[in-house]
């Protein structure tokens, strides 16, 4: 668990800049990024580079739009 902590961590470190808003609830505003917003942010990395790779080969491709799978990902990964 704490190897899995550690690579979380530092794949964050890579991900989130000073400038990252923390992701906040209507009802708790936060001043600074902890972990869950660490662990959604390595989660829409991994899902959004995986969306659509794992489609059958030989069927008639329908792309759904960028902004709407940026949504979902990021609503699948930040719930907690």
């Amino acid at each position: 668990m704490l190897g899995l902590y550690s690579f979380i961590s530092l794949w964050a470190c890579d991900l989130l800049t000073g400038t990252t808003t923390p992701y906040t609830a209507a009802w708790y505003r936060k001043t600074s990024l902890t972990f869950s917003d660490a662990i959604g942010a390595v989660r829409l990395a991994i899902w959004i580079g995986d969306i659509n790779q794992h489609s059958p080969p030989n069927r008639e491709r329908q792309n759904i739009p960028q902004e709407r799978i940026l949504r979902m990902a990021q609503a699948l990964c930040f719930a907690t």
